[in-house]
Order: structure tokens, then sequence, then C-alpha cells
């Protein structure tokens, strides 16, 4: 029920991102309707909940759990997470994203990737993808063999994006 969008403005800001690759790691840069969701009536955690489905590196999990397995009992009982701990402003995360695409000695970088305008303009391109957007960080969509996830999610009423830096050091 996730259908991709390929959106020129998408693959223009994918192909200029190409340009600044990350020390040790990669960008993750996806675009999908959610419009048949919204039509389901389906909730935002459920939206959430879909997009980790779509979006989580599911074979890097599995084999991280192989290679690391839980100590201890893992607690049996189901339970529905929620995103609202997770909820930025669109100024905030707007804010978080140049800062985290620009990289350098604030993330243990120790140059730029991106110079600080470059990394507005960017940060600014994902965003104009939606109207009205709202906001979410620290998601844990991130193949757990890296360390750090930086980045955004954003939905609107008819979309959802992410814009994320999967990193280690």
């Amino acid at each position: 029920m996730l259908v991709p969008i390929h959106d020129p403005a998408l693959e223009e800001l994918r192909a200029e991102l190409a340009q600044y690759p990350r020390m040790d790691g990669y960008y993750q840069l996806d675009l999908v309707s959610i419009t048949l969701l919204r039509q389901a009536r389906m909730t935002q955690n459920e939206i959430l909940n879909a997009l980790y489905d779509c979006w989580a590196p599911h074979k890097a999990i599995a084999a991280y759990r192989v290679a690391f397995p839980l100590i201890g009992t893992p607690n049996l009982e189901e339970r529905t997470p929620e995103y609202d701990d997770y909820e930025y402003t669109v100024e905030n995360a707007l804010e978080a994203l140049t800062y985290e695409l620009k990289g350098g000695s604030g993330i243990g970088h120790l140059v730029d990737t991106i110079s600080p305008a470059k990394a507005a303009e960017l940060a600014t391109r994902f965003f104009a993808l939606f109207r009205s957007p709202q906001a979410y960080r620290g998601l844990g969509l991130a193949d757990p063999f890296f360390v750090f996830e930086q980045g955004v999610v954003l939905l609107d009423d008819e979309r959802a994006g992410c814009l994320l830096m999967i990193e280690s050091d």
C-alpha cells in the first residue's frame, strides 16, 4: 500500500547528495505515497509502523540479532510503539537536518561533509517536497551494523519521505 514516488526533484536531490559521500556510511532518501493508508483511515502510528516495515533494513537487523543475541529474556508482551516522543516541530527538524547534513566536528567528523549553505539548501529542498509535514526523528530505521542514524522522516496528507545519514565512526 506504500507506492514509491518518482519525483524529478527527489532524483535531483539524490544525485546531488551522491556528490557528498559520508565518511563511513550512506544516505537513505526515499519518498512514498501514503494516500491509500490515509483513505483506509490508518492512524499516524499505524502509518509510521508501515513506513518502518518498508524502510528498515530487516535482513541486516536479523543478521545483527544472530551476531549479537539478546542477553536475558525478551518481554513477550507485544507493545504497539507510539511515535509521539519522536515528533519534532518542522522548524527544529529542518535545523537539525541542516546541521547533520553539514557533518563536521559537531557530529564527530574532522571536516564538514557539506558546506553550511549547501546543507541548508539541500535540507530545504527535501522539506519542499511536502505540504504541511509532520516531522519525526530517531525512529531507528538504520542498519544496526552502523552506529548513528541522523536525519528526518516527514509525512503530510499524501506522502512520506526520509532523508537519513547512516554512519559509523
